[in-house]
């Protein structure tokens, strides 16, 4: 891979990390201080606040952190997109777990949880005909993942190819060759 390609990739995944970032703050920041707020009324009612915009927040900050560590030449970039592709990952896994597990009804022993209170539910749909049925019924959420997917994808392709962390062909050659002859 060339220097010039890498930096185009390098600077698309920082935008998609970005993306993703900006809509976890978004939609997690708002509601983690409403539960804040709440808390105490949820617990008496022994309804248990929904944890995910805690837990968006912290991914959001996490995210943001990376490109900042990396310019300040604290984190690697190899750690980097190594943290990067995890963090994606387990961003898409976390997403299906929680619609595979009914929206935190696993939290209580009662299937009535903050986030399900409006009655969506699932039912015995299998996972991937839930992920397909939230593909087509939720754009934010599509496009989010779509996001986070594409985000993977380059950071897999950055750990395989980007010159600056794997080391030149043509210079291990030579190394190879002089050693060779010595």
């Amino acid at each position: 891979m060339e220097q010039r390609t890498a930096r185009v990739l390098r600077a698309v995944v920082a935008a998609l990390v970005f993306a993703t970032a900006a809509f976890h703050l978004w939609w997690g920041l708002p509601r983690s201080i409403v539960y804040l707020q709440a808390y105490g009324l949820l617990s008496a009612q022994g309804i248990p606040p929904d944890p995910r915009p805690y837990f968006f927040v912290v991914f959001a900050v996490l995210l943001l952190s990376g490109p900042y560590l990396v310019t300040r030449r604290v984190v690697s970039l190899r750690n980097a997109y190594v943290a990067g592709t995890l963090l994606l990952v387990g961003s898409i896994a976390a997403w299906v777990f929680w619609h595979a597990t009914g929206h935190g009804a696993f939290l209580v022993d009662s299937a009535q949880t903050a986030s399900t209170a409006s009655g969506h539910s699932h039912g015995s749909q299998s996972t991937v005909f839930l992920v397909l049925d939230h593909f087509d019924t939720e754009p934010v959420e599509s496009a989010i993942k779509t996001i986070e997917f594409l985000g993977v994808a380059i950071f897999v392709t950055l750990l395989w190819k980007d010159p600056a962390i794997v080391p030149n062909e043509s210079a291990e050659r030579a190394e190879a060759d002089s050693a060779s002859e010595s």
